[in-house]
């Protein structure tokens, strides 16, 4: 009896310092999980044929990409400027599928609509019937440059040449907001406001609509060029002479993702494809459009 009294006690005892060790090993290997790193690997290139390529833009309903080019003088009106398509893999589809625009550059979608900037005139196209169906000049030399449209139709449009933000709403034009932005270009509408890049100014900020007022985020990003949003809040932006960033909304820290100034080779109005992680880049001079899959490690 007495051996069996011990033997009892002596499992009694394993039993309660098993237990007692457990959250000691659970605590061990709970460590903190690395940040991930956010990179691109690129995955194709269009020829040549997209000759100053300018910016981008993908069409969800269609799955095309529409790809601004203004071909000879950025600013000068000489009609020799077009918009092609091209898919998802880099082929061209139509490379003229309009033709006759000056200087095409920033891009935007809402209803079945192609909003087209283009010097100073911002143009309608009815997509199914691949026309220019209106022309809003802005009086002056504006050099409109980005565009973006708000989930309701209204399209925003970057002034570079006047630092000025302009809104296209109910086919009206009005001056949403000046300020000292250094040469404003790319343009993103999103809840919080306007998110803007300053070519000449090196800023990533963010223009309060309510207040007017803007706020530099971000410096040191070079000649800024497009934006874009991902599902995480952060942002991509480019540097049209050659260099991508990574945004982190939390602390607005940048990340370089891509760089090609050596090889001379822009980075203009980017665009993203969710559903593919795809990032694209239109190269300007270079002529063609570059695609990077994102990718977190």
């Amino acid at each position: 009896m007495k051996f069996l009294s011990t033997l009892y006690i002596f499992c009694l005892s394993v039993l309660f310092f098993s237990c007692k060790q457990k959250p000691q090993q659970k605590e061990k290997h709970d460590e903190p999980i690395a940040t991930l790193i956010p990179k691109l690997e690129k995955i194709w290139e269009t020829d040549t044929l997209l000759t100053t390529c300018e910016s981008v833009l993908y069409d969800k309903k269609s799955s095309l990409i529409y790809v601004s080019n203004i071909n000879e003088n950025p600013w000068g009106k000489d009609s020799d400027g077009f918009i092609s398509t091209i898919d998802t893999l880099g082929n061209v589809i139509n490379l003229k599928w309009i033709e006759g625009i000056h200087g095409p550059k920033g891009m935007g979608i809402y209803n079945n609509k192609l909003y087209v900037n283009d010097i100073d005139e911002v143009l309608t196209i009815d997509i199914a019937s691949q026309k220019i169906t209106e022309r809003h000049l802005i009086a002056g030399e504006p050099k409109l440059n980005d565009i973006s449209v708000s989930p309701e139709g209204t399209v925003y449009i970057s002034g570079m040449g006047v630092n000025t933000i302009y809104s296209l709403k109910n086919n009206k034009i009005d001056t949403v907001g000046t300020s000292d932005f250094q040469s404003i270009n790319g343009v993103l509408h999103q809840p919080e406001g306007i998110f803007y890049l300053s070519a000449d100014g090196s800023k990533f900020g963010l223009f309060n609509l309510k207040d007017k007022t803007a706020k530099v985020l971000t410096e040191d990003i070079g000649a800024g060029d497009g934006a874009i949003r991902l599902k995480n809040g952060d942002f991509i932006i480019s540097n049209w002479k050659g260099q991508v960033f990574y945004i982190k909304s939390s602390d607005w820290s940048k990340q370089l993702l891509l760089d090609t100034q050596e090889n001379n080779v822009n980075a203009a109005d980017i665009d993203f494809i969710p559903e593919h992680d795809m990032l694209l880049v239109p190269t300007f001079f270079d002529n063609r459009v570059a695609a990077y899959r994102l990718k977190f490690e």
